[in-house]
C-alpha cells in the first residue's frame, strides 16, 4: 500500500494532465470495488469528473468502463448494453451473498447431479425470467443500496426484475465446480443466476469465480490492466477512447453546419437541420453529430411524431 501511495503522489504532479473527455476500458482486479477503481482514476486525473457505467462485485474481475470529463454525461446511454461473463459455481452450498465469500446458509447433496442434469437446468434459464436480486447488491430501496442495508443489519426487501439470458453455455464440469459462459441483458445478477441454478438442481450453488469479458461491443482484451495504470506502464491519455468510439453502438444523424449552434443552445432538432439522417433506427437513441463527426448530443424519437426527435442530452 505504501508503494501505491507514493506512485499516486507522483501522478498528481506529472505534466500533461489537462482535462480529457472519453472512456477508459479497465481490467479490474479482484479485491476492489468499482468505486475503488474510480477513486484511483480520480487520483491519476485530479480535477476531472470520473464515473463508470456499471458495478462489478469486489471479488469479480474484468471489464469496467470508466467515464472521464464530458463522457460522464453519456452514462445512461451505455447502461443498457448486453454483458458477457465467464463464471464458475460451486454446487452443494448456498450463501447469503450467493458467492463463496458469503456466510453459508444451507448445504445440499450433489449425489445424482451429473452433466445431463446440469445441461438441462441451464437450458431452462435461456430467455426471459423474473430474477430476484441478491440482498447484498447495488440495487436501491428508497435511495439506499441493498448492500448498505444488509451491512447495517436491516431487513432487505425483495427486489425483482425481468432479465434475459441470451446465451448460456456450460464450458466445464469438474464437480462440485461447474464453469459457464453467459451473455445476458443489462441488470442481470450472475450471483442470482448461480443461486437459481443450484435450486433448480436441488443442491444449492454459489459463485466461486466471476469475470466480465464484454460490455456491448467492448471486450476485456481491449482493456488496460489497472495495475499498469497505477505503475505508469500505461497512461490514461494513451488508452482513452473518444466519446464517438464509446457511442459507436448508436446510429448517427449528421446536422447542417448552421444548425449546430442552435441545437447546442437547446433548440429541438427538425428535419430541416439534417444533413444526413436515418430515421429508421431501431434503438431508442440516436447521436447528433456536427460535420466533423463529433457527437454534440443524444436524441430520442418524439412521442408526438415518430419522425421527430427530442434532444435528451447535449454533450
Amino acid at each position: 500500500m505504501k508503494r501505491s501511495s507514493l506512485i499516486w503522489e507522483t501522478a498528481t504532479i506529472l505534466p500533461g494532465i489537462d482535462p480529457m473527455d472519453g472512456i477508459l476500458l479497465v481490467d479490474k482486479p479482484s479485491g476492489m470495488t468499482s468505486h475503488d477503481v474510480v477513486l484511483q482514476l480520480r487520483r491519476m486525473l485530479p480535477g476531472a469528473r470520473i464515473g463508470h457505467t456499471g458495478t462489478l462485485d469486489p471479488n469479480a474481475t474484468g471489464l469496467l468502463i470508466g467515464l472521464v470529463g464530458r463522457a460522464t454525461k453519456i452514462s445512461r446511454f451505455m447502461m443498457g448494453l448486453d454483458k458477457e461473463y465467464l463464471f464458475t459455481i460451486e454446487l452443494g452450498v448456498e450463501t447469503d451473498t450467493h458467492d463463496t465469500w458469503g456466510q453459508v446458509v444451507s448445504t445440499g447433496s450433489t449425489l445424482g447431479v451429473d452433466a445431463e442434469r446440469i445441461l438441462d437446468a441451464a437450458s431452462r434459464f435461456r430467455g426471459r425470467y423474473q430474477q430476484i436480486a441478491p440482498s447484498v447488491s447495488a440495487i436501491k430501496h428508497q435511495g439506499t443500496p441493498l448492500y448498505k442495508l444488509a451491512r447495517e443489519g436491516r431487513v432487505t426487501p425483495i427486489k425483482t426484475r425481468v432479465v434475459e439470458i441470451r446465451e448460456f453455455q456450460v464450458t466445464d464440469i469438474s464437480l462440485p465446480q461447474v464453469a459457464f459462459r453467459v451473455v445476458c441483458s443489462s441488470g442481470t445478477y450472475v450471483r442470482s443466476l448461480a443461486r437459481d441454478m443450484g435450486r433448480q438442481l436441488g443442491c444449492g450453488a454459489a459463485v466461486s469465480s466471476l469475470r466480465r469479458i464484454r460490455i456491448g461491443a467492448f471486450g476485456v482484451e481491449e482493456a488496460t490492466v489497472l495495475g499498469d495504470l497505477v505503475e505508469g506502464r500505461s497512461t490514461p491519455r494513451e488508452v482513452m477512447l473518444s466519446i464517438e468510439e464509446a457511442l459507436k453502438h448508436l446510429p448517427r444523424i449528421g446536422l447542417k453546419a448552421d444548425s449546430v449552434a442552435g441545437i447546442r443552445a437547446g433548440r429541438q432538432p427538425l428535419a430541416a437541420d439534417f444533413e444526413s439522417a436515418d430515421l429508421d433506427f431501431k434503438g431508442e437513441y440516436v447521436a447528433l453529430t456536427d460535420q466533423a463527426g463529433t457527437i454534440i448530443g443524444i436524441a430520442v424519437r418524439s412521442a408526438e411524431a415518430a419522425s421527430h426527435l427530442k434532444t435528451e442530452r447535449i454533450i
